[in-house]
């Protein structure tokens, strides 16, 4: 019980040395004798935008009827 509380202490002051400056790089700051900061640069990502043409297929709907033959059923009662 005591090697965890002194784990999630060590766990806690490590990230609450975290900032971000406005460059978006991440600041990190170590505890030592004495602080050291250290700056860790962030990978920049670049998008570009791309037009692609592509060829669909022409669909045509149409309604069609047809006629069905449907047995004409009678029901008679016995008495």
């Amino acid at each position: 019980m005591k090697n965890a509380l002194v784990v999630l202490a060590l766990a806690a002051g490590m990230l609450a040395g975290c900032k971000k400056n406005s460059d978006g790089d991440v600041v990190v700051q170590t505890p030592r004798v004495t602080t050291q900061t250290d700056t860790v640069k962030m990978p920049v990502v670049e998008t570009s935008k791309d037009t692609i043409t592509t060829v669909t297929p022409k669909l045509e709907v149409k309604k069609d009827t047809n006629t069905m033959v449907v047995p004409k059923v009678t029901v008679h009662k016995k008495p």
